[in-house]
């Protein structure tokens, strides 16, 4: 899982727009806001072959207008002999990631990203 903090905010469209760039679709989308929080919650999938099997990408944004943590992570596991990702859940969020950084520089935001140990 890589957290983002971002000094400034991107739309619920633009996060959004990072699962399709990672290639997955969008399976499901909510919005909302809790006085002045506000959050988005992506969830998409893409089928690997590798793997053979279909993995999960979460995009969590929550925002105060100032400030933003946005959330990426993968989920799921491969149908294969063994089970595992075989890397493919490190591509698809490095994939994820690199189209929110490329969002986030084209609007000149600054951001600093927090890694989690991968686990796959």
């Amino acid at each position: 899982m890589r957290a983002v903090f971002v000094h400034g905010e991107v739309s619920a469209e633009e996060l959004q727009s990072v699962i399709a760039a990672a290639g997955a679709s969008v399976q499901s989308a909510a919005t909302y806001a809790f006085g002045d929080v506000r959050i988005a919650l992506f969830v998409g999938q893409k089928f690997f072959f590798r793997t053979n099997d279909h993995l999960g990408l979460v995009i969590l944004g929550t925002s105060n207008g100032t400030t933003q943590r946005i959330d990426i992570s993968v989920a799921g596991k491969g149908a294969g002999a063994f089970g595992g990702m075989l890397g493919a859940g490190d591509s698809f969020e490095t994939d994820a990631y690199n189209a929110l950084a490329q969002i986030l520089a084209s609007r000149s935001l600054q951001f600093q990203s927090v890694d989690s140990p991968a686990t796959d």
